[in-house]
């Protein structure tokens, strides 16, 4: 591996890391429960099951207030299937292109207070 490779590898890592503490503190101020990683499997499965609006009225009530990755994959979810009922946390991890951080731009936009993270 050239210097320039392990230099990129090491820069990615350190990235990785900080997006995970990034939003284990967010998740954290949202919820008070604070996951072991950045990873759906290390969420609570009490929050994961939570009932929440579907996609489309998250788009009709907190569009505006979502950032453009979130609202991409909330639109391609929409326009391309029909929204049914029982909506969760854990159902939304399943679109295509909604991460972790799209998660919790929706909870803030549902918690009211929509801070950019």
């Amino acid at each position: 591996m050239t210097a320039k490779e392990t230099a990129g590898a090491v820069s990615r890592r350190d990235r990785r890391s900080r997006d995970a503490a990034r939003f284990a503190e967010a998740f954290f101020t949202l919820t008070g429960s604070r996951p072991a990683s950045a990873c759906r499997e290390a969420l609570p499965r009490d929050f994961l099951v939570r009932a929440i609006p579907s996609p489309g009225e998250i788009l009709a009530h907190f569009g505006d207030r979502l950032q453009p990755r979130t609202s991409n994959a909330l639109r391609r979810h929409v326009a391309g299937s029909v929204d049914r009922e029982g909506w969760t946390y854990d159902r939304l991890l399943e679109l295509r292109g909604f991460g972790m951080f799209c998660l919790l731009d929706v909870m803030q936009a549902l918690r009211g207070s929509a801070p950019r993270v």
